[in-house]
């Protein structure tokens, strides 16, 4: 399964969103710093962006991640994503950086969006959302789970790469 494949299956317009990422997606690395506790019980949890947006609700399962971002923005990461994309700041017990790739385009729609996130609920976004998806450098390709940003959060917390092992 490709990772086109795996993007249909998140929203109406899946082959939409797919021919963006893949057209004029760009990389980028996050920036900053979160927080993040483990879940000991299911926990939901809301995604309230800092204009008071709701973009998305989700359940935190035992073990799971909650995790704040830098403007406040709480979301729920799966261990193993987020062993992938933290690493620990030296000397806190729970704060931690963001590492790893994304490639991201702006919402190729020009209008509000909807989108089944890859933990199974509806994302909203703005006309001038962003929409990234995880990408893998040992595999050449993303992962096919795109999820949405809202701009100004992309923009405050993610930066443009050019790494020289990155071929677009």
């Amino acid at each position: 399964m490709t990772s086109k494949d795996k993007d249909k299956g998140g929203s109406p317009q899946g082959q939409v969103i797919s021919d963006a990422l893949d057209e004029k997606g760009k990389l980028y690395r996050k920036t900053g710093e979160v927080r993040a506790t483990r879940a000991d019980v299911a926990t939901p949890v809301e995604t309230v962006l800092a204009s008071g947006h709701r973009e998305t609700k989700n359940v935190a399962a035992p073990g799971d991640y909650i995790v704040t971002g830098q403007f406040g923005e709480r979301y729920v990461v799966k261990p193993d994503v987020f062993a992938s994309r933290y690493e620990p700041k030296p000397g806190t017990s729970d704060v931690y950086l963001a590492r790893g790739y994304v490639r991201a385009a702006p919402n190729p729609l020009g209008r509000a969006i909807h989108h089944v996130a890859p933990w199974g609920e509806i994302q909203f976004g703005q006309a001038d959302c962003m929409i990234a998806d995880i990408y893998d450098p040992a595999e050449g390709k993303r992962a096919g789970k795109p999820y949405l940003i809202a701009r100004a959060e992309f923009d405050r917390t993610y930066k443009p790469v050019r790494p020289a092992w990155y071929k677009k």
